[in-house]
């Protein structure tokens, strides 16, 4: 049987959602129409578009996709602007998790953006006051359907008084929304961020999970100082979630695990993403090993974040249920450890919530996602010199290692590294390695002063790492700010090395920086500036770049020293071709080979310290514990 070639399998996609479509449009457009039921229909065919195939298509940037994005704009239209017929909770939570996607095609659709709508509805809500916001259904649609930067301060004052469920809801739908590019944007979401917590009223149900788990983690991205303060509202739903479920701890070491013959103590390892080719794997792989020749360690995932490689470096693997991740029961019931650690907290729901569970008599983390987690269930977090700011920045107590991070990441396996490239003299070509979530205001102004002041014309070319529709409209809101940029799709490593490789230099993000992204550039020997700050992640680049004498060439304190900086090799070749050079003898990839891994070493000791003094190291909270006179040798 033949293959079907790249336009038959696009046609299909086209086919398929077009056929949707319009059975959905057929229903809408009669005079009669159950709008729950359209948008149950909607909430389908969104998962379907935001999945393999149809991603890859919905991600072209070619007729076909955006006039689906406009029929798709059509129907959120005539949904949201036809007050005549009520909406149902369950259809309220059902819009809410498509929200991104919603803002997304209106992005690419023939509108152009959703302000059209959203005015009618602001204008409807004015017509008809009430005590509380969620009583106004208009003002409800609107709050729903705009961004964080679309919503009047005055409304969210009011959505902050309410602490009902369906403030609850309106509260996540606003967070959830990516890239907020404007001064009021960067207001709604500090505010959203430190004052409305209406999280109380959400029931314990796990159709809540996901969620309030991108919440979780998305917070980490925000500007302001207090972003992290409302993981302790949504730790307090995961808490009650576990309540709810019925769940049970069992004593430590009371489930024998199979195949311990030596009698080792029991580490449970959770794993949020750990295939052999993603870069958690890269970074913590190293660990494992060491911590395997004294532990006995349990792997604890998704069977889908886990490939064969990944199982293999571990004793035993025990799966979570992907068709109901908030019931936790068959993993307690499956493993007592002795210890639990995990390897980051924020990017999967049923992790946050074992996060908030106390399973094990010490649970450690590493910031595999470098936050703090205001659990009161995570003990100690692992820091090293380089990230570490001084005490009051992360919640956890902290072991500081004094190892470098060195070769800590391991390499791809039959990594082609492309060769020198052959670079413009016309102008220069900036790539932004980073996700679309690290990406705002404060960023974008200083890239965008950076283009000012250049002496040659700049080119930046960004890799979002978006997929499906948001690709395009992550490239239709980058547009707005830098028409002549590129906006790389999603694409194999390999050939993302080669298009990072067809650069002068990178910047990073600030304040949530880079830490893989800073060695892919080190691997093909392109210089990175990033900005110095206090919590981890704002000190990832530093970390990486002065394990090789770097930091001073490429680190910076102030927004103002990050603009000169990048303004300096710009504007003088000379010096860009010095540091390129400069970066190039670090022969990153050599020294990425060494099998020696001090800091793998230092973790294992640091953490037998820490078991050995258990009752010193779990309470009070704000400890920091370094190395000097405890497990340095």
């Amino acid at each position: 049987m033949d293959t079907p070639s790249l336009e038959e399998r696009f046609q299909l996609s086209y086919d398929y959602i077009n056929t949707e479509m319009h059975a959905i449009e057929r229903a809408i457009y009669t005079r009669n129409y159950d709008p729950d039921r359209i948008i149950i229909m909607l909430g389908r065919l969104v998962q379907t578009c935001e999945s393999r195939p149809h991603a890859d298509f919905m991600q072209l940037n070619i007729r076909g996709v955006h006039e689906l994005c406009t029929r798709f704009a059509s129907v959120y239209v005539r949904l949201f602007a036809d007050m005549g017929c009520k909406w149902s909770f369950q259809s309220l939570l059902i819009l809410t998790m498509q929200k991104r996607f919603m803002s997304y095609v209106f992005d690419v659709s023939g509108y152009g953006s959703a302000q059209f709508v959203l005015r009618l509805l602001q204008e409807k809500a004015k017509e008809k006051k009430t005590a509380k916001l969620t009583d106004n259904q208009a003002a409800v649609r609107a709050v729903l359907l705009g961004s964080v930067s679309d919503i009047d301060m005055a409304d969210l004052v009011q959505l902050s008084l309410d602490n009902s469920e369906t403030a609850a809801m309106l509260c996540i739908g606003l967070l959830l929304d990516r890239l907020p590019s404007t001064l009021a944007g960067e207001a709604s979401r500090r505010f959203l961020l430190e004052e409305c917590k209406p999280y109380a009223a959400l029931q314990t149900s796990p159709i809540y999970a996901s969620a309030l788990a991108n919440v979780w983690m998305l917070c980490s991205y925000s500007t302001t100082e207090r972003k992290h303060e409302i993981k302790r509202d949504l730790n307090a739903w995961f808490a009650r979630m576990f309540k709810a479920k019925g769940c049970k701890v069992l004593p430590t070491g009371s489930v024998p695990q199979p195949g311990n013959t030596q009698n080792k103590p029991v580490m449970a390892v959770v794993a949020e993403s750990f295939n052999s080719y993603h870069a958690m794997y890269r970074w913590y792989a190293p660990i494992i090993k060491q911590l395997k020749e004294r532990y006995f360690m349990v792997l604890v995932a998704l069977p889908g974040d886990v490939d064969e490689p990944a199982k293999a470096l571990f004793d035993r693997f025990v799966e979570m249920n992907g068709n109901d991740e908030m019931n936790l029961q068959p993993v307690l019931s499956a493993c007592t450890p002795d210890l639990v650690y995990f390897m980051s907290v924020g990017m999967r729901a049923w992790a946050i919530h074992l996060a908030n569970v106390r399973w094990a008599p010490l649970q450690v983390m590493s910031f595999g996602h470098p936050a703090t987690t205001h659990s009161s269930c995570i003990d100690l977090a692992f820091i090293n010199t380089r990230t570490y700011a001084g005490p009051g920045v992360i919640q956890e107590n902290l072991l500081v290692l004094e190892a470098e991070i060195g070769s800590l990441i391991e390499p791809h396996q039959m990594l082609a590294v492309p060769p020198p490239p052959v670079l413009p003299d016309d102008f220069i070509s900036i790539a932004v390695p980073c996700n679309v979530m690290k990406i705002n205001l404060s960023f974008l102004t200083a890239l965008k002063e950076i283009e000012r002041q250049a002496q040659k014309p700049v080119r930046y070319v960004f890799f979002p790492n978006e997929f499906g529709v948001g690709h395009l409209s992550t490239e239709a809101r980058l547009h707005t700010w830098f028409p002549n940029a590129l906006v790389a799709r999603r694409t194999s490593y390999d050939r993302y090395l080669e298009l990072l490789n067809q650069n002068h230099f990178a910047l990073s993000p600030f304040p949530f920086g880079n830490a893989t992204s800073t060695i892919d550039c080190m691997v093909v020997g392109l210089p990175s500036i990033g900005l110095l700050g206090k919590e981890p992640h704002s000190r990832s680049d530093f970390d990486v770049l002065a394990a090789f004498g770097l930091e001073d060439y490429c680190i910076a304190t102030t927004v103002d020293d990050y603009v000169n900086g990048a303004l300096q090799y710009i504007n003088n070749p000379e010096a860009l071709n010095e540091l390129r050079a400069l970066v190039a003898s670090k022969n990153f990839m050599e020294q990425h080979k060494q099998e020696e891994n001090p800091l793998s070493q230092e973790f294992v000791r640091a953490l037998q310290w820490a078991v050995r003094h258990q009752e010193e190291v779990v309470n009070p909270r704000g400890l920091v514990f370094e190395a000097q006179g405890r497990w340095s040798v």
